[in-house]
């Protein structure tokens, strides 16, 4: 798969995501994909495959009452190589009296042009950790 077109399967996966496109996450993620978010919070451990993944995203949407959302439409990045990309942003969520402003890097893994894995990193761990924790 050219650069162009692994960075365009990932721009799609994640407008996807975004939106709680289960029909679409099924076309760009492979069954045994693996989404790892860590620490121990909420949304802790591994979401597999596309249902996996569109089940993480209907329970952002629950802990936070959809006010989950990325800081701006456009506010995305996403950087590629040969064998990764990263999509870099900015979410804001309120979950109660708690407050979300997290800066967030995901890097994503595909092979035989499906996504195969992700792994979550956080700009600030404590406060993603204080705003998700069960």
């Amino acid at each position: 798969m050219n650069e162009q077109r692994f960075g365009d399967l990932v721009e799609r996966f994640y407008r996807a995501f975004l939106t709680a496109d289960q029909r679409a996450l099924g076309k760009f993620v492979a069954p045994e994909a693996a989404w790892i978010v860590r620490l121990d919070t909420a949304l802790s451990g591994a979401h597999h495959g596309p249902e996996g993944i569109a089940a993480l995203r209907r329970q952002i949407d629950e802990l936070t009452a959809g006010t989950w959302r990325p800081f701006r439409e456009d506010s995305f990045d996403i950087a590629e190589s040969p064998w990764h990309a990263v999509i870099m942003d900015r979410f804001l969520a309120e979950r109660g009296e708690r407050r979300l402003d997290s800066h967030e890097v995901v890097i994503v893994a595909v092979e035989d042009g499906r996504i195969t894995r992700l792994f979550h990193y956080l700009h600030d761990p404590a406060a993603f950790a204080a705003f998700w924790s069960r």
